[in-house]
């Protein structure tokens, strides 16, 4: 149980990212297509990767910043304050794209996600290049999902370019 827990609360870039492609076959498993999986995957994606995942970054960030730079290899700052609130914004933006549905919208947040999210991806790797950090937080799970997942969101996006009026 306490290894469990300790995946969902270390590993959420992860298993977030896997359970929103498991629901966007299953939610389209009746009349399925892989841009219509696609579409179905990022409203997810949205939902777990963005909201939930921006809201956890938040609290953790907000409430536990000395741990969280502990485990990421750096000096805690104030400065974990702002990244917190930027957590918090991309939550929002990932819960109300997966509420409003509107294709233009749903792209914004992703963009945003995706731009912000790799550049930290790249941030590890140098970290891990010039300092040596070998933090499990800097060059662990989150690593290469930060790297990844945007790469994975982009695909998903223009794989699912042709099916913008399902989304309204």
């Amino acid at each position: 149980m306490e290894q469990a827990l300790r995946f969902l609360l270390s590993d959420y870039s992860l298993w977030t990212v896997v359970l929103a492609l498991v629901l966007g076959v299953l939610q389209t498993r009746n009349q399925f297509t892989i841009s219509r999986a696609a579409e179905a995957s990022l409203l997810w994606i949205a939902f777990w990767v963005l909201g939930v995942g921006g809201v956890y970054g938040f609290i953790v960030h907000i409430a536990f910043g000395a741990f969280i730079a502990e485990q990421i290899g750096w000096p805690n700052s104030p400065f974990q304050n702002e990244v917190a609130y930027a957590n918090l914004m991309i939550g929002i933006l990932g819960f109300s794209s997966f509420w409003n549905r509107k294709r233009d919208y749903l792209l914004a947040a992703m963009c945003a996600y995706s731009i912000w999210f790799f550049a930290d991806g790249v941030g590890h790797v140098v970290s891990v290049v010039s300092n040596h950090d070998l933090a499990p937080s800097n060059a662990g799970v989150i690593l290469y999902t930060d790297l990844l997942t945007p790469l994975l969101v982009v695909i998903l996006l223009w794989i699912s370019r042709h099916e913008r009026h399902r989304l309204r």
